[in-house]
Parts: C-alpha cells; structure tokens; sequence
C-alpha cells in the first residue's frame, strides 16, 4: 500500500503535466485575420460607425421629399341665423418640378346668400389647371435642389465618416492584438525558462546529495528558480490583463459580451515577414493615402457641399420673380367653344399674375454669400494640411518600420549569439569548468534577449497597422 502511494505521488504531477500540456496543446491560434472582421462587424463601436451611414441615407431620403407631390383639400362654411353665407371648398394636387416650376390641378366649388362676387363659380364647380414659375431667384437652383444635392453629398461624407471611425477603431483594435499577442509569447519564454531553471534546481540537488556540488550552488539555483517563478508570475497578469483589453474589441457572433481570450493562444511573434519600405514604396503608399484616406475624401465631399451652398446664396443674390399661370374650367370641362382659335384659347378663362421683390441693399444674401465663400477657403486650407500631416504620418511609419526591421535583424543574430554562448558555458558546466554563477548569467542574457527581440516584433506590428491606419486602409 506505501508502495502504491509513493506511485500515486511521483505519477500524480506527471499526470497532470501531461493533461495541461494537452489542454494547451488544444488551444486554437488567434490570429490577426480572425480578430480584424470581428472588430469591423460586431462590435459596438463598429456598429456606432455605421449608423453614420444610416443617418445620411435618412437624410437623403427626406430630401428627395422635397419633390414629392402633395394632396391637399379644405373647407369652409358660414351659418348664421338659419342663412348659409357661403361654402367654400377646394381639392387638389400640387407637383414640383426639379426646373422650379410648380405644377397644379384642383378642383373648387362655393355656394351661399352672401358669397363674395369675386369668388363665384359655376353651379358645377370649377376644375383649374396651372403652374407657378419662379423665373428669378431660384430657377437655377433653389432651397429643395439644393437640399438634395447636399443630402446625396452628405451620403458620401457619412461613409467616409464611418470609414474613418473603423479605421481608428481597427488601430485601437491592432494595438491590442498585438499587446496581447506579446504578453503570451513573453509568458512561454519565461515558462520555458522556469522549467529549465526547475530541471537544473533537482540536478544540482542531487549532486549535492552525492557530494559532488557544493551547497552554495544549489542556494543560487534555488534562487534563479524564484527569480523563474516570480517572472513568470508577472507574465500571466501582463497576460491576463492584455487579453482583457483585446476582448474590449473581439466579439464574436452570437455573444452579448466580449469573447474571453483566454480559451486562445497567440502566434509564434518572431515568425512572420518584417520587411523594409524602399523611397518608391513609399512614395507609392502616400499616393494610396492621398487617394483612399476618409479623413480626405470627407474634406473633399465637405468641399462640394459648400460649393452648393456657396450656389444658393449666390442665387439668393438675384431679385424674386414668380409666374403663375392658371386654366379655369367650367365644372370639369376645358376649352369650351368661345370662338377662339389656337393659342388664343389659352388667353381666355385664366388667371394669372406676377411678382417681383428685390431689397435695394440685398446686404443679407452678399453678406451670405461672403461668409460661404470663406467657409469654403477655409476648408480648403483644411484638406491641404490634411494632405501634408497625412502624408508625414505614412512616411513616419515607413521610417519607424525600417529602423525596426533592421533591429530585429540585428537582434535575431544578438539572440542566438546569446544561446549560443549559453550552450558553450551549459558543455563546460558540465565538464566542470564553469561556476552556476556564470551559467544563470548566460541564461540571463539571453532571456532578456529574447525579451527585447519580442518587443521590438511587436513595436513593428503595432507601427504596420499604425502605417495602414496612416494610409485610410486598415
């Protein structure tokens, strides 16, 4: 039964070792191209961007009503002392025009003891037929044209405005990633170094058990195996904490709150191309954010909607001159045989009329039109520095990238310099000619090496999404 014991407490941990490994072994990789469409489609901030867009097609639509056309009808009547005064009645339909010219049908009918001469009608009523004019200001552009020029301006103006928000929230996104992505690599390399530092810890136990080590040297071990311990301990809440950010943007379908990342591991971070941006290669991609960036094309529809407006105002310059035209019926009957001929027939059983207003000063629409015209200088001044900043920030990263990719170069031959370094002092420990002290700092060296290699990929994968979020592309 001791016997059985003693098996159950050495195979226990072996055991249980093994169930972690598998259960870690099991652990799918999230990659970046997994994580990048769930940012930009479920998220709440992505979701937010998006109503951006919406709002502009409701905008679009409700000035497209401008043109629709309009039922209207009314009735008025006067009783008095058992007397009908008068019954006014009138019906219709208004439709206008995208020329500025009104088009109107209707039907009118009034009855009563008292009824205004000037308002009679036939006994079946009246149909009328007529248009309104404007033949001054407003006939090349007015307040409802102008509307629904802004509004399908405003359409592209709120896609670049939701294209802008998820390119910032795919930056944010990318940083974390890639924070998170760091953390895990940094937690499997002190991991790794603390089960080596507990391997050699029972190594050098037991020689000392056997008088072939000094005391001394297992107090060191046991000390670089603390260090081991407390280095991997700070690792996993980096971790933790770096997955709790991330979950921030990761949300997958079907879930009413974010994906815990810890059911995740991340990718090997050394892998991977770290590539060097030539002057053509650059030019190239300030040319790609010159001409793709939402931030600019937004600058540009602002510009085209200031444009309009700078028409209308300069419309609103010119004095008001309305016409308006209408053909009287005899109850629903046109054009009754009167004699005329041709188009005389259109000068009989009308009414018509014109007018005319013009403020002598007219300093309201030249002070309008003044204003816009600065408005739209000033937007102007606005998309050149736009332009400018965007174009330094991509080259700014391309910059940044080259000095990385050349340090991580540099430091990849650093790191395995260090290992190698390590496994000569590891063959002369061995043979007895080197101290533990020299073999932890040789471990030491190249862990921290390690380390800085992991950061330095990482700086790079954060600065690649900060030069495609610097182009408009993320």
């Amino acid at each position: 039964m001791t016997l059985e014991k003693n098996i159950l407490k050495y195979l226990l941990p072996f055991f249980l070792l093994l169930m972690t490994a598998g259960m870690q072994a099991q652990q799918s990789v999230l990659e970046w191209e997994a994580v990048r469409p769930v940012v930009l489609e479920k998220s709440p901030a992505a979701q937010q961007a998006r109503l951006f867009a919406e709002q502009a097609e409701a905008a679009l639509l409700r000035a497209r009503g401008g043109f629709d056309p309009k039922l209207f009808a009314g009735y008025e009547s006067k009783q008095f002392k058992d007397k009908t005064y008068f019954q006014h009645s009138e019906s219709g339909v208004k439709v206008p025009t995208w020329a500025g010219l009104e088009v109107k049908g209707s039907y009118l009918s009034a009855a009563g003891a008292f009824l205004n001469p000037e308002e009679s009608l036939p006994a079946n009523g009246q149909a009328t037929l007529g248009i309104s004019w404007t033949l001054g200001q407003g006939l090349l552009i007015d307040d409802r044209r102008a509307d629904l020029f802004q509004a399908r301006i405003g359409l592209r103006q709120g896609n670049a405005t939701r294209d802008e928000l998820l390119n910032e929230l795919v930056l944010l996104g990318a940083k974390a990633y890639w924070e998170w992505v760091l953390h895990d690599n940094q937690l499997n390399i002190y991991d790794k170094n603390r089960e080596q530092a507990q391997i050699r810890y029972q190594a050098l136990r037991e020689s000392f058990r056997q008088g072939e080590r000094p005391a001394i040297d297992t107090l060191e071990t046991f000390i670089q195996l603390q260090n081991r311990l407390l280095d991997v301990n700070f690792a996993s809440v980096e971790r933790r904490n770096a997955a709790l950010e991330l979950s921030n943007f990761y949300w997958p379908e079907g879930r009413q709150e974010p994906e815990r990342i810890s059911a995740y591991s991340s990718p090997a971070l050394t892998e991977g191309l770290y590539k060097n941006y030539s002057e053509t290669e650059m030019e190239a991609l300030v040319q790609v954010a010159l001409d793709r960036h939402p931030a600019l094309r937004n600058y540009t529809a602002k510009l085209e909607y200031l444009e309009v407006e700078k028409r209308l105002k300069n419309e609103k310059r010119k004095p008001e001159l309305n016409l308006s035209y209408n053909l009287l019926g005899s109850g629903w009957e046109f054009f009754p045989s009167t004699g005329a001929e041709g188009a005389a027939v259109f000068a009989r059983d009308i009414k018509w009329g014109v007018n005319f207003s013009y403020p002598l000063l007219n300093r309201k629409a030249r002070g309008d039109f003044q204003v816009t015209k600065v408005k739209i200088a000033q937007t102007r001044l606005d998309l050149q520095q736009k332009q400018v900043a965007i174009s330094n920030k991509v080259r700014q990263y391309a910059n940044e990238l080259n000095t990385l990719s050349s340090q991580i170069t540099l430091y990849r031959s650093i790191t395995n310099n260090y290992r190698t370094l390590l496994d000569a002092e590891n063959i002369r420990f061995s043979y007895g000619e080197s101290s533990i002290f020299l073999l932890n700092t040789r471990e030491q060296r190249w862990l921290e090496a390690q380390i800085k290699l992991l950061k330095l990929c990482s700086e790079y994968r954060k600065a690649e999404a900060g030069l495609n979020w610097a182009m408009g592309t993320l």
